[in-house]
């Protein structure tokens, strides 16, 4: 199994609420994402993924984001802006940018140093 990981990053604020329903205050990460992809074949050129595509792919993503209030996002609208929800919404992103055929199993978002939160392929069955 071949596997491949790209990172990226943005920098915005967020408000997660707390367990007694209050938003924490107002601040702002300098978010990292990786991008994992997986897989059994490589292409004729001997890649698995073409760096250059997935680093625009994520790009692009991220972009959206860059110097945003996330509780204020269109695409976590409604939602909390958790790690987590940021890493399943990278996920869809930047596997409609890629095509279904990208075999891109996970995304890692680094909110802080220690603090990772992923979003996987077979996640949703948890």
């Amino acid at each position: 199994m071949y596997e491949v990981r790209v990172e990226g990053g943005f920098s915005a604020a967020h408000q997660v609420r707390t367990p007694d329903g209050q938003l924490e205050p107002l601040h702002g990460h300098d978010w990292k994402v990786e991008a994992v992809f997986r897989g059994r074949n490589l292409d004729a050129s001997g890649m698995l993924v073409d760096f250059i595509s997935v680093q625009e792919g994520l790009q692009e993503v991220s972009s959206q984001f860059h110097h945003t209030h996330l509780n204020d996002h269109p695409l976590l609208a409604g939602q909390d802006s958790t790690a987590e929800r940021v890493a399943v919404v990278f996920f869809e992103q930047l596997r409609l940018r890629l095509g279904e055929g990208a075999p891109l199993a996970a995304i890692y978002v680094r909110e802080a140093p220690g603090c990772v939160a992923g979003y996987s392929l077979g996640a949703e069955s948890e």
